[in-house]
């Protein structure tokens, strides 16, 4: 599944998500919602959110961050590599919105299902 593929699929099943970006290894944005500058300033608070989490622990495994605030949340989850950076409406169920991240990082290795081949009428159908 393309990125772009992933974030349209989480943006349809999550209504607390406001926005959100996919980052690559090295924070290249892959895909965001909004404007290219959007998903710019997300990966810079991503990168400002990890190197502050290395302050605190250095060395260890970075694997989420929340961040709540007078009037959003905001979300950081790391997986397979990559990173998806997310804001919320204020008092959003947390763990929702860190299963759907999670779900739709794991999406972007999986194949796009095979489309289903169309079932062929029998000539005594028409009949």
């Amino acid at each position: 599944m393309t990125p772009n593929d992933a974030l349209a699929e989480l943006l349809s099943l999550s209504a607390q998500v406001r926005d959100v970006a996919i980052l690559g290894e090295s924070g290249f944005v892959l895909a965001s919602t909004g404007t290219v500058e959007r998903g710019e300033q997300l990966a810079r608070i991503a990168a400002e959110l990890v190197a502050a989490a290395g302050d605190v622990r250095p060395g260890a495994e970075l694997s989420r961050i929340e961040v709540s605030s007078e009037g959003t949340d905001v979300f950081l989850v790391r997986e397979g590599g990559r990173t998806a950076m997310a804001t919320t409406a204020p008092d959003s169920i947390a763990g929702l919105v860190i299963y759907d991240l999670r779900t739709m990082l794991g999406r972007l290795d999986a194949e796009p299902a095979a489309p289903r081949p169309r079932k062929r009428k029998k000539a005594s159908d028409d009949a």
